[in-house]
């Protein structure tokens, strides 16, 4: 890898010249009536990707009918966040304090801002007021996931850039904060996957370094265990295991991992690619701005390795075998995580971070996939994961519907508990002849999700993907057959899973090849 920073600051200079994008505020209203996101949504991350580069690269005045656009918004925060019979002005979400983050810094960064007064009266009275003037918590003070940490961090930093009282600061911000690191264990493992470890650890860091700087005071002291996640669970180079909402290919902000590095000393995943600031959907202020000051160039070679982490129940892999690097991970843990999908039990396996038997990862984000029907839908059902059911059973949702993995020495047991009355042991060993699988329990169906049809012959089923394949031995041809699903994945784009299901004739061995 290059120094990153260059590419960024020509891919900046490049996205500047473009003209301020279409923006229908009736789409906003869409949502509503379909349920899809991503047609308003796409107007809005465009505009905070002009903002951004034109605030870092632009010429001087050439923001000003741009903020007055943004200042005009009826929300800055998502239509999907609004709550019914509330003002979505006042919607204090994830993007609302990104947006003030953003809108706040930029205001100390550039000395040319036209619209300036309003700019800070529109922060104030959609973010620092809503939140630090609230007698009442947020629902994401309470619940911890990345909310907690994007939310507070971002309104935190938008407060210390427009220079509100420390005090206040430290009163609201910094309790919500501390209930997010305190929501790790000992393993530092995130739930929500490496997505979201992105997402809310690093708003996380960003606020600490910036609250370090205001008063000397570190709140990243001691958090190198969460710190060195996605090194944890990394199958390949760029790919790491993608359970819940989370995709395989997660890209990692530069400045953020050389951060963690410089700061805590912890060990880095290993990447090729340069993170653009295309990668990021969204268009996120604060990744681009800390990768452009803390950026420098981050490599490193996979190795083979074993790694469970017991307190969030990912167990993770990795074995050379020729020139290839195979991976097996395991998923455990509970069916009520944040973006939880029904998987205890289920797994990945991956050579050179091909996906020949996956995990679907993310689903389009729409108003059924967060609501009451969410495990009829594709990606977190039971059905589109590799897990059987039970006496007929499928995996219910629920805090008690659990999974502990143990850690066996050859491999990884899973205790599961999550079928009502029926329980399930599924045992992982990996042998010279490949990946041995064994259940126990009763009336199982095996299923075995992949985006690679299988081919059937006989008692054998075999995957053939790009950089390598697997042959399963032991299916019952009687009761084997596949089926696929068309679905949309989390951009919006066609995806297509395949599932082979068969009843269960004892020990299956996956040959890797």
């Amino acid at each position: 890898m290059s120094d990153p920073r260059t590419a960024l600051l020509t891919e900046l200079r490049e996205l500047a010249t473009q003209s301020l994008p279409p923006f229908d505020p009736a789409l906003a209203d869409d949502f509503a009536e379909t349920g899809r996101r991503i047609p308003f949504e796409n107007q809005y991350f465009a505009r905070r990707r002009l903002l951004a580069s034109r605030a870092i690269v632009g010429q001087p005045g050439d923001l000003d009918e741009l903020l007055e656009a943004i200042c005009d918004e009826r929300s800055w925060a998502l239509p999907a966040h609004w709550t019914e019979g509330e003002d979505p002005r006042t919607c204090v979400d994830l993007f609302a304090c990104e947006t003030a983050q953003a809108l706040a810094e930029i205001l100390a960064l550039r000395g040319d801002i036209g619209p300036a007064d309003r700019v800070r009266a529109e922060i104030n009275a959609r973010v620092i007021e809503p939140f630090f003037e609230s007698e009442e918590p947020f629902w994401w003070e309470e619940r911890i996931s990345n909310w907690t940490a994007v939310c507070a961090g971002a309104a935190g930093m938008a407060a210390l850039a427009l220079g509100v009282d420390i005090d206040a600061v430290r009163g609201r911000v910094i309790p919500a904060l501390q209930s997010y690191v305190f929501s790790f264990g000992p393993d530092g493992g995130c739930v929500e996957g490496v997505d979201y470890w992105v997402y809310g650890f690093g708003y996380f860091t960003y606020f600490a370094e910036a609250w370090r700087e205001a008063t000397g005071e570190d709140l990243l002291a001691g958090t190198e265990a969460i710190a060195s996640f996605p090194a944890a669970v990394q199958l390949y180079t760029d790919s790491f295991a993608s359970f819940g909402d989370a995709r395989s290919d997660a890209v990692l902000p530069t400045g953020l991992l050389s951060r963690l590095a410089d700061r805590l000393g912890v060990r880095l995943p290993a990447l090729e690619h340069e993170m653009t600031f295309a990668d990021d959907y969204c268009a996120r202020w604060a990744h681009l701005t800390r990768s452009l000051e803390w950026g420098r160039e981050i490599s490193g070679e996979i190795e083979p390795g074993r790694r469970l982490l017991p307190d969030v129940g990912w167990y993770v892999e990795r074995r050379s075998i020729g020139r290839r690097m195979w991976a097996l991970a395991v998923k455990g843990g509970y069916n009520d995580e944040p973006h939880n999908h029904l998987d205890l039990g289920s797994f990945i396996i991956a050579v050179d971070g091909e996906q020949l038997l996956c995990d679907p990862g993310a689903g389009e984000y729409t108003a059924a996939y967060f609501a009451d029907e969410r495990y009829e839908q594709t990606h977190p059902s039971s059905a589109w994961h590799s897990v059987p059911t039970v006496e007929g059973t499928s995996q219910q949702v629920g805090e008690d519907s659990r999974a502990e993995l143990v850690d066996t020495g050859d491999g990884v047991d899973a205790y599961i508990d999550a079928y009502g009355d029926g329980a399930l042991l599924r045992k992982f060993t990996w042998g010279e002849d490949g990946i041995g699988l064994w259940d126990a329990g009763p009336e199982i169906v095996e299923s075995f999700v992949s985006r690679i049809r299988p081919e059937i012959d006989g008692d054998r089923a075999t995957w053939t993907g790009e950089r390598g394949t697997v042959v399963l031995h032991g299916i019952d041809p009687a009761t084997a057959e596949v089926e696929h699903v068309d679905t949309t994945g989390h951009t919006g784009k066609p995806d297509r899973l395949w599932a082979l299901r068969s009843g269960f004739v004892g020990r299956l061995r996956f040959e890797l090849l």
